[in-house]
């Protein structure tokens, strides 16, 4: 399993987006409530800045400077926090009470307020520090400045946005890690899954998915596709079955009347003798088809014993070409052959003889006079490879995996070509019972078979 197969999958991919999509509300929802609270914050600054002037007005005009001057006093010996700063002028711009020792270099905002910074000690150390002020009329010329610092807001603000950013950089990090996680888990249930099927699709109809781990749609996919697989197995055990028991109940009574066929032929006319031949040809026919049936009924349900032999591949089809060479020479078509040398491989003598020449009858029969027809035998890093490539229509690529299914035949060759559609069947069977690969592909123009065959070593792996 790949790290970018996992980055790739839609389980990873929906994590990511939701991770994130849910990092970025959170963060924009929580960033609202902070701008609420900061207005609401500010807000009530205002109102206690308006109402600490609104005191002074009342001080001074009951006791005059003296009583504003001991009010201040009172307020700097309170132990509160965020207490208010002041400057009270008179009418020359002389300070008079106080704690701010000048009028600071102020900026004027709408409303008549003011702001400015002034630098205080913070653990020994000038800070520059926010004030939010404003100045009011006491009486007589006298000016006050009402001054309070915000910086707990400021800092508090650098505290909330820092918290918000490390706390969705972190939610994003786990939720991707998780997410990936999460993937891979998931991922490895599909491909072990796909793995599977794709055995099954090879032509492993045993073969069936693993359910295993905890309750989820992969293990109930799992438990639905085998009981699929079990339904479909049955029904094609059916079919199967129904053939076969036809080509059992049928050979032999039909092998009876080529027999009697037969002796008849001899007290029959030169006429009558060739009107029974072409009935005998086809009980042959049909015999043909009945035993091939019913040897790929064999080879499908394993009842053969299992290979142990070695066979000489290129004698085998050294021998096969030498038979089918005089048919190709009749048709005008040309036979190249490129065998590699002292090929052994495990398996049954008689029936990689009935595959080669099964394939090697079809190549002739479908390449037009004049054609050419290409056998090669090489070895494979899995083993051996026969391939047969022919020169004729050849197969379209949506009918391909059906001309190994029973009795299929391509439209374009019903009626031209004699046969009953299983001859790849048997094929087909024949390199399963091997444990082997076949494969149909262009050959530019025509069919090229190729055959995969594992040797002693893959066999026995």
């Amino acid at each position: 399993m790949r790290i970018l197969d996992v980055v790739n999958s839609l389980t990873f991919r929906y994590i990511a987006k939701y991770v994130t999509a849910l990092s970025a509300t959170v963060f924009l929802l929580l960033a609202v409530l902070y701008a609420y609270f900061s207005y609401d914050y500010f807000t009530e600054l205002g109102s206690s800045i308006r109402d600490e002037l609104d005191t002074l007005q009342v001080v001074y005009a009951g006791q005059g400077l003296n009583g504003v001057d001991q009010y201040l006093e009172d307020q700097r010996n309170l132990p509160t926090i965020g207490r208010f700063n002041y400057l009270i002028v008179d009418g020359n711009g002389t300070k008079v009470a106080g704690d701010l020792t000048q009028t600071p270099r102020y900026r004027e905002f709408s409303g008549g307020w003011l702001g400015f910074q002034l630098a205080l000690l913070n653990w020994g150390e000038p800070v520059d520090v926010d004030f939010l002020a404003r100045r009011a009329q006491l009486g007589d010329g006298v000016d006050a400045l009402v001054a309070r610092n915000y910086a707990d807001a400021i800092a508090s603000g650098g505290l909330v946005f820092n918290t918000l950013f490390r706390a969705m950089v972190a939610t994003l990090l786990l939720g991707v890690v998780g997410g990936f996680f999460s993937a891979a888990t998931t991922l490895h249930h599909f491909e072990r899954l796909n793995s599977e099927l794709s055995s099954i699709v090879r032509g492993n109809f045993a073969q069936r998915l693993t359910v295993a781990g905890k309750r989820g749609y992969p293990r109930e996919l799992a438990r639905a596709m085998n009981q699929m697989l079990e339904q479909i197995g049955s029904l094609m055990q059916g079919v199967r079955l129904v053939s076969d028991n036809i080509a059992h109940d049928l050979r032999t009574p039909l092998t009876r009347i080529r027999n009697q066929l037969s002796q008849l032929r001899q007290r029959l006319d030169a006429d009558g003798q060739d009107e029974v031949d072409r009935i005998i040809e086809d009980c042959d026919s049909l015999l043909s088809s009945f035993n091939a049936l019913l040897r790929i009924s064999a080879l499908e349900s394993g009842s053969r014993p299992p290979v142990h032999a070695m066979v000489d591949l290129s004698g085998l089809l050294c021998d096969v070409v030498e038979l089918y060479e005089p048919v190709a020479n009749e048709r005008n078509v040309q036979l190249q052959v490129a065998l590699a040398p002292d090929v052994l491989c495990p398996g049954d003598t008689d029936l990689l003889f009935q595959m080669c020449a099964n394939l090697l009858d079809n190549a002739i029969k479908y390449t037009p006079e004049g054609g050419l027809i290409e056998v090669t035998l090489a070895r494979h890093p899995n083993g051996f490879e026969i391939t047969v490539g022919d020169s004729g229509p050849g197969v379209a690529p949506l009918d391909r995996k059906n001309v190994f299914r029973r009795f299929f035949r391509v439209e374009s060759s019903r009626g031209e070509q004699p046969g009953h559609g299983l001859g790849l069947s048997l094929v087909q069977a024949i390199v399963h019972y091997h444990k082997g690969t076949i494969a149909l592909d262009d050959n530019q123009p025509g069919l090229r078979v190729e055959v995969t065959l594992p040797g002693a070593a893959d066999l026995q792996g």
